[in-house]
């Protein structure tokens, strides 16, 4: 199997604890499940039933996935960085943003390039200054490069940055 049809089969599910931890996953592409109100049984069958990976600071989820045989990655009660630095470790993956393959923060459904003409109640501004936007094929929303990008560039270049820095079999 090639790589790139390896990182695209990854799937996840993610515990109540971190929804901005989910977000960032599905910027990055990855199909990854996030409901706060799925209890600790909800996500155990779910990770079952669709082949999931369970992202969790909860050490008795953790423990109960692990009984199940079930893939899970332990992320430190922290912020994002130091979370996706574990996750990326773990795969053994150096993670890239591609729009084209990015899914929707909100609704983890998939983006479609579009035209401007195609896209509905955006600022006046923003249509006329920019020609590239992405929609949501769930919930419909639309998306396009703005000062939001450049924080998840930078936030990328700095995981990247610490990954390459980490040494082989060091804890994060």
């Amino acid at each position: 199997m090639k790589e790139e049809e390896r990182l695209s089969n990854l799937r996840f599910i993610v515990d109540c604890m971190h929804g901005k931890l989910a977000r960032k996953m599905r910027i990055y592409g990855y199909d990854t499940k996030y409901d706060i109100t799925l209890d600790d049984n909800k996500i155990i069958e779910i990770a079952k039933e669709e082949g999931r990976t369970i992202i969790t600071s909860d050490e008795e989820l953790i423990r109960r996935a692990k009984t199940e045989n079930l893939q899970v990655i332990r992320v430190p009660l922290d912020d994002d960085l130091p979370r996706m630095i574990k996750i990326f470790k773990v795969l053994k993956i150096l993670p890239k943003i591609d729009p084209k393959r990015s899914r929707c923060p909100n609704c983890n459904r998939q983006l479609t390039m579009v035209d401007k003409k195609e896209v509905q109640n955006i600022p006046e501004k923003v249509l006329k200054r920019k020609k590239v936007f992405y929609k949501c094929n769930g919930c419909g929303k639309v998306y396009w490069y703005g000062s939001h990008w450049k924080k998840i560039r930078e936030f990328e270049k700095t995981l990247k940055k610490r990954l390459k820095e980490l040494k082989e079999g060091e804890e994060i």
